[in-house]
């Protein structure tokens, strides 16, 4: 009888100790907070440029490589630079500035349609690159455009990229990619109003 006691005792004291640990509360887990991109901005464009150049194998259109003209990258709302701002602008010209470099180290022809028919000689530099008709030769070998358009979202920019048969107009190749925001403006603070990016310094004061 004292034996079953025992046991009947070591059951119930078995069953107490397991309702305390069942309602134990759950620790808590913190959210993890999204990386910043450690990478560059060349290191996006690459992968861009990569994913597309890769397509030119399955094109029919070509016997030989194309000869490639690189222009700005555009808003996919807008279509036009007049309305976007300095940073705007300057990402804009960067990411063709990029895509010229990488078409090239790919291994294609590359036309430079600013390059003006003389070299101009001014106070301290000299300057062969010109966004005037009147300076630049009409002609010119490109028979690709590769062009863009971009769309600015809460805490990256997704880049549209395309290889276009000029005679034709056929796209050739496309590929979209993103390129996180802290790689355009790492040292600040990135927030966005409707469609338009603004720098906050850790003042706080918006640019």
């Amino acid at each position: 009888m004292n034996r079953l006691c025992l046991v009947t005792v070591s059951l119930l004291t078995l069953a107490l100790l397991a309702g305390c640990v069942n309602r134990t509360a759950p620790a808590e887990t913190t959210p993890s907070s999204s990386e910043l991109s450690p990478q560059p901005l060349g290191f996006y464009t690459e992968r861009l440029a990569r994913q597309l150049f890769a397509q030119l194998n399955d094109s029919p259109l070509w016997l030989t490589r194309p000869q490639i003209a690189v222009s700005s990258f555009l808003p996919a709302t807008a279509l036009h630079l007049r309305d976007a701002n300095t940073e705007q602008r300057d990402f804009a010209n960067q990411l063709s500035e990029s895509m010229l470099a990488h078409s090239r180290q790919f291994g294609y022809a590359v036309y430079e349609y600013r390059l003006s028919n003389e070299v101009m000689l001014a106070d301290g530099y000299e300057q062969a690159l010109s966004r005037q008709l009147a300076d630049i030769n009409s002609k010119g070998e490109a028979n690709t455009l590769l062009t863009g358009t971009y769309t600015l979202q809460q805490d990256a920019v997704i880049v549209n990229a395309r290889l276009i048969h000029i005679p034709s107009k056929q796209v050739l190749a496309a590929v979209t990619d993103y390129i996180p925001a802290n790689v355009l403006w790492s040292t600040q603070q990135i927030n966005k109003r409707g469609a338009m990016f603004y720098r906050q310094s850790p003042a706080g004061e918006s640019k």
